[in-house]
């Protein structure tokens, strides 16, 4: 489980944030989730047009309006995805993040961070909302709890939704509840550190219209969370290899 984050790249991204926009709230949560070299968040240069950018390797890879990254990070919590109040078309994150794939990130829960574990719950929900609209493929899932899947109202109807669709999905986790047949899941249930540690969300679309991609986070403790995504063929078949082996052993 722990080679996944040991086979990633050395990439170094830079977040340049214009002062004049006011988000020096933005720049302090970035600085907290990104707690390594590869992301440097520094104050945007005068030409820079965009309040947000993310340059990767030399090359300006995205733009984002501030209130963007506001709306997804720091004026919202994870309530809006548990209930549903936030509707799953409207789930995603601003280019600037989505250009921070494969940069290992470690985030915190309540009582140590109100915002931070809410990236986790909105790249989660992002990718269900695109295996929703490819409508086909497979979709690995660790829940941790298997009653998260079925308590949560929020998460319950994405998965109904999943449900009338033919991507064909797998949840994992400790089996604390019986997961009801018209979510049309296979359950795989078990007491093992995959099972108990494990929020991945894995989607691998049966078309090549369609582009895979997968969550891959690990706990670290109480609430405590490293993890990275990413959009590379071979590292998501590495990520699925690893899950069906781990969950095999139980």
């Amino acid at each position: 489980m722990e080679r996944l984050f040991e086979t990633l790249p050395e990439t170094t991204v830079t977040i340049r944030v214009d002062p004049a926009a006011s988000v020096a709230s933005i720049r302090e949560a970035l600085t907290r989730i990104f707690t390594t070299e590869q992301v440097c968040v520094t104050e945007a240069p005068a030409d820079q047009t965009a309040e947000i950018a993310a340059v990767r390797d030399g090359e300006v890879v995205a733009t984002s309006p501030a209130a963007a990254l506001l709306e997804s990070l720091l004026l919202v919590n994870s309530d809006v995805y548990i209930t549903g109040s936030r509707a799953l078309e409207d789930a995603g994150l601003p280019a600037v993040l989505w250009a921070l794939h494969e940069i290992p990130f470690q985030l915190r829960g309540y009582p140590d961070s109100d915002s931070e574990k809410l990236l986790l719950i909105a790249v989660s929900r992002a990718i269900e909302r695109r295996a929703v609209e490819a409508g086909a493929g497979t979709l690995r899932v660790g829940f941790q709890q298997l009653s998260r899947l079925v308590e949560e109202a929020g998460t319950y109807r994405v998965y109904k939704r999943l449900a009338a669709t033919d991507v064909h999905v797998h949840a994992y986790g400790v089996g604390d509840v019986s997961v009801p047949a018209e979510l049309a899941v296979t359950a795989h249930t078990g007491e093992s550190e995959l099972h108990r540690r494990g929020w991945f969300v894995v989607f691998e679309p049966a078309s090549t219209d369609a582009e895979p991609i997968a969550l891959y986070a690990l706990a670290r403790g109480a609430n405590h969370w490293d993890g990275f995504w990413t959009y590379t063929p071979d590292r998501i078949q590495s990520i699925d290899r690893m899950i069906t082996e781990q969950a095999a052993v139980g």
